[in-house]
């Protein structure tokens, strides 16, 4: 049956965010590509691989099968002979020297056409590639899938992001939610930390990467935000990888927004193999995806576990949670793989907005006899700290009581100092528990929380109600009820749910111009070859949740301008540039008074810096301006907005809280906010408040 039979049944329903339409564009000249993702994602496993042309995926060299207890050294060894071997080949190809070949090797050359030239032979040399076999694990991922597609769904319809994007975490992390990469992205969608800081907490303490849920949200925005950009979802997701940045610049050149057309001829410098497969790679998982038993057979798919999260008004033990909500310790650390290890040694609390997720769907009133269960000195009022500080230049004890969430009369207290004394640099402080709710009612010595500073120490106490909102499905843990042990059992359980899971199941020819081509050594293979280095790392290197999600242009043109971005002054110019304003004034013919505005175009001055030296401190300068920002905050959605008379781009961010203006800019790149008319339509962030204590 031809692929696009086999995709026509899901891919042609409607969108939410596209009605009526196909959201998800299969064009014919993708479809060789598709096929071969489904073969990596179906029929070779991990102790397999294909050797193959990285630019004509119809063209595989030869299936490489390795002993299942080969190490990664032998299987790269076995790699390279073969990359040599048919490196050679296609020398021979090249000279005209071919020979009487066998039928292996005219299935080889029959891929290159009728009538191929030398340097076909010579350039396809470097572009052998080996692609690790997925079939194991994709079947896993299959498994795993099932605990967490119904609050997937339920996610991505909320947010009007078409549910096929459910398919996309087996292409990331084979739907392993304690995945990390070997570049630091983590979790089921594979966030790297700089983009998840824009939608997630993300930290010592708490990382929302690692929770389906909060992740699963992120990926939603991060989505919507590609597809606003680019205006369509086969570029939203290859933007999922590649940065929405780079797509509007292949848009650009090409002059269009068609998939087949951008995946084939766009030769951005980072476009590479993966940036162009991710979109075929996506396709194929979403056919397996939906059609998973055609493929694997009957699988047994894990459980969806019921949960409840129940949001945190104080800094709280997590023991002192687990015995109060009656829930075994290991289950709460598997229900909230967000909390980092010091929750779980008790180096820190629970922190205060944190929605906990206890097991099942307990009624209101058993969450409020848990609450009960808590006496006040258990709800502290700031984060624990280190226990220790030591005083560094300029530092005041007051400084570093505001600091640690300590009042200043506790900190001396603790250290037995009085208000009058003078500390030296480098001595060290010694950092109290913060206040309890206990002390603060007077009902409790403020002694006892002075006296517990060692990390894993843990004082009891109690919480008040806390807001229930409905549960999330994870995989099975025990219910409210069972067994409480120990607080020392929280380092036996593992910092993330990763389930262990069982292995599923001759003819002469010549070349017009011969050349000589001489001797060549394959290089050593970059690619994973084997499960455990494909198990630190994505299908396919990612980019844009690795990356910035950032698709402002930064550029200089190759007439020395650039556009003006939000909050740029030509004070900025002239740091960036190494020349003083009034030099960036003549050469622009600016009046004294004038000011840069934004999208306007500046020609610049590069007689002291390069253009490349130029880019990177406006780089950088934006990128401290977003990381400033994003400690604090996180986009939590978007909204629309209708311009109303009078109204500009600093207006209309001044009447939000914590809106900045290039945050406002960044999401409408193709707004002229100097021309903007009455009744345009403009996105604007939804922006809340984090906690990172």
């Amino acid at each position: 049956m031809a692929l696009g039979l086999l995709l026509a049944p899901f891919l042609c329903g409607r969108s939410l965010a596209a009605e009526g339409s196909d959201p998800f564009a299969h064009p014919p000249e993708l479809e060789r590509d598709v096929r071969f993702w489904i073969r990596v994602y179906t029929e070779v496993t991990t102790d397999q691989g294909l050797l193959h042309d990285d630019w004509n995926l119809g063209l595989v060299y030869e299936v490489l099968r390795f002993d299942p207890d080969s190490s990664p050294a032998q299987r790269e060894r076995r790699v390279a002979e073969a990359k040599a071997r048919y490196a050679a080949l296609l020398r021979r190809f090249a000279a005209g020297t071919g020979g009487e070949l066998t039928p292996h090797e005219r299935r080889i050359l029959h891929a290159f056409g009728d009538k191929p030239t030398s340097s076909d032979f010579l350039e396809a040399i470097g572009r052998i590639r080996f692609q690790l076999g997925q079939a194991d694990r994709f079947h896993e991922g299959l498994i795993r899938a099932a605990a967490w597609e119904t609050q997937i769904a339920r996610v991505l319809k909320k947010h009007g992001v078409p549910e096929e994007i459910a398919a996309l975490p087996h292409v990331e992390s084979s739907f392993n939610p304690a995945a990390y990469s070997k570049v630091g992205a983590a979790g089921l969608w594979q966030f790297m930390p700089s983009t998840a800081k824009r939608f997630m907490r993300v930290d010592g303490v708490v990382d929302e990467r690692l929770d389906p849920d909060s992740a699963t949200e992120a990926a939603a925005n991060l989505m919507l935000y590609n597809y606003r950009l680019l205006g369509t979802w086969p570029l939203a997701v290859t933007a999922y990888n590649h940065g929405p940045g780079g797509l509007r610049r292949a848009q650009e050149q090409l002059g269009t927004s068609d998939i087949a057309v951008i995946v084939k001829r766009y030769q951005g410098a980072s476009f590479g193999f993966a940036s162009r497969n991710f979109y075929v790679a996506f396709l194929a998982a979403l056919e397996v995806d939906r059609n998973a038993e055609k493929y694997f057979g009957p699988i047994t798919r894990l459980p969806e576990t019921q949960s409840t999260p129940v949001e945190l008004p104080d800094y709280i033990p997590v023991s002192a949670l687990a015995k109060a909500f009656k829930a075994d310790l290991g289950a709460l650390r598997v229900l909230n793989p967000a909390l980092r290890p010091p929750i779980w040694s008790g180096a820190r609390l629970v922190p205060r907005g944190y929605a906990l997720r206890v097991p099942g769907t307990p009624p209101e009133s058993e969450i409020a006899a848990a609450w009960a269960r808590l006496p006040p000195s258990q709800r502290y009022v700031a984060q624990r700290n280190d226990g220790s500080h030591r005083v560094r230049r300029g530092e005041t004890l007051a400084g570093i009581a505001a600091a640690s969430g300590v009042g200043l009369a506790r900190l001396l207290a603790a250290n037995g100092l009085s208000g009058t004394q003078a500390v030296a640099r480098g001595a060290i402080i010694r950092i109290p528990m913060p206040a309890s709710r206990a002390e603060l009612a007077g009902a409790a010595p403020a002694a006892s929380a002075l006296a517990a500073n060692a990390p894993g120490v843990v004082t009891p106490g109690v919480v008040t109600p806390g807001v229930v909102t409905p549960g999330v499905a994870l995989p099975s843990a025990p219910q409210i009820g069972s067994a409480t042990p120990d607080a020392g059992t929280a380092g036996a359980a593992s910092d993330t749910f990763a389930p262990q899971l069982p292995e599923p199941p001759a003819v002469r020819f010549t070349i017009e111009h011969p050349v000589d081509i001489g001797t060549q050594v394959a290089a050593p293979p970059r690619e994973p070859v084997s499960q455990r280095q494909t198990d630190s790392a994505a299908l396919l290197p990612a980019g844009a949740p690795t990356g910035s999600s950032d698709a402002t242009d930064y550029g200089v043109a190759p007439d020395d301008t650039v556009v003006v971005q939000a909050t740029e002054t030509l004070g900025h110019f002239a740091d960036w540039s190494g020349v003083d304003a009034q030099t960036l004034r003549s050469l622009n013919k600016l009046h004294k008074n004038a000011m840069v505005t934004l999208g306007r175009r500046i020609k610049l001055d590069f007689s002291r810096v390069s253009a490349a030296q130029f880019v990177a401190a406006r780089r950088d300068y934006h990128r401290h301006l977003q990381e400033a920002f994003f400690a604090a905050h996180r986009i939590a959605g978007t909204e629309n907005y209708s311009v109303k008379r009078g109204d500009s781009l600093w207006t209309i961010a001044q009447q939000r809280s914590d809106l900045p203006v290039w945050l406002v800019a960044e999401y409408n790149p193709d707004v002229d906010f100097n021309d903007m008319r009455p009744g345009t339509t403009i996105t604007l962030p939804r922006v809340v408040d984090i906690n990172r204590q």
